[in-house]
């Protein structure tokens, strides 16, 4: 967490911003309050993105996706700026902890049952993800919350919404972090299906097992070299012997031989009962053994010299209802926006 900056806005909509969080390739993150006392992740578009077409129409399309989606294993959507604004942003529910990558290089791997109870949780998560006709495109471990309810998938930024991954999408460029990618990723975009995130699934989990991906080399290009050869097998050295066959069947190399996630996920109840754990009760050792203590938000406003004078009026959707109502108005108006694009196309 970093203070605010002169340049940054005291507001977005009804939401206090209380401080940045980070920057990622698209755009700042703040930590906002709303109204109604809710902490969120509030994700803004930088001015210079703002500009290009592709860029802001990916932006809303992460908007869009965000509120398509709902359950437990991704954070809820809590609000978004109206079409056309000068600088789009959206918020979502703010999840306290680490994210995967983090809490390994921190604290190390998971053992066998807690890490097959995360396979699980993320499994569940990523089938919601594509029952709402959504690619992810991007799952990696940093993608990752360990939240105090469980994980949470975030950052639908590569998202595609339909069956192929071709649309936004610039010719010659690759969509996704090199390490968690699948073969196919490699070439044409709108051959990538979710098949792609079953592959992602695998390098995750092999990474939360054994601190290391299936594949790594000095160079993204070295990387790519060895998920396209088929002669060279995934590095899973330390994957229990029990998840090592699942595990390897997601790294296949032809997207139509990984399994499909309900049987994934009826292979991952098998094994959590063979080690005494309902899913219900995998969920909750997952939460207990990774969220981190001391990574909450001290419930307080930062006081400041004088009010600022930017805040950007745009929102949506009133934020004095309650957060899970107010994440089915958003949910439903962009829902709603989105079939009438669909529509006119």
């Amino acid at each position: 967490m970093h203070d605010l900056r002169d340049e940054d806005p005291h507001a977005l909509g009804e939401i206090k911003l209380l401080s940045r969080i980070g920057k990622g390739g698209m755009g700042q993150v703040y930590l906002g309050k709303t109204v109604s006392g809710e902490l969120v992740a509030v994700k803004t578009m930088l001015s210079h993105h703002a500009d290009q077409s592709e860029m802001r129409e990916r932006f809303e399309r992460e908007a869009t996706a965000l509120g398509l989606v709902q359950g437990t294993g991704t954070a809820a959507l809590m609000g978004v700026s109206d079409p056309g604004v000068d600088r789009p942003w959206l918020a979502m529910e703010y999840v306290t902890g680490l994210d995967l990558a983090a809490y390994v290089k921190r604290c190390g791997t998971l053992d066998e049952t807690t890490g097959t109870g995360l396979f699980l949780l993320l499994t569940e998560a990523l089938n919601a993800i594509h029952r709402a006709g959504l690619l992810h495109r991007d799952l990696k471990p940093a993608n990752v919350m360990l939240g105090p309810t469980g994980p949470k998938v975030v950052d639908f930024g590569l998202v595609a919404i339909g069956e192929a991954g071709g649309d936004l999408t610039m010719v010659g460029a690759h969509m996704g972090t090199y390490l968690c990618m699948a073969p196919e990723q490699f070439g044409a975009a709108d051959q990538v299906t979710a098949a792609a995130d079953v592959y992602a699934l695998g390098t995750v989990l092999a990474y939360a097992l054994t601190g290391h991906y299936p594949y790594n080399g000095p160079s993204d290009l070295a990387v790519q070299k060895m998920i396209d050869n088929p002669e060279v097998a995934p590095n899973l050295e330390g994957v229990p012997g029990a998840l090592l066959p699942l595990l390897t069947s997601l790294l296949a190399v032809e997207p139509e031989d990984r399994p499909a996630l309900t049987e994934v996920r009826a292979r991952l109840v098998e094994r959590l009962a063979v080690l005494g754990l309902t899913p219900g009760a995998a969920r909750e050792l997952v939460a207990e053994k990774t969220h981190v203590p001391g990574t909450e938000v001290n419930d307080t406003v930062p006081a400041t010299a004088k009010p600022r004078a930017r805040t950007i009026k745009a929102v949506s959707a009133t934020l004095h209802e309650t957060a899970p109502q107010k994440a089915a108005l958003v949910a439903e108006r962009l829902r709603r926006a989105y079939a009438r694009r669909a529509a006119a196309a």
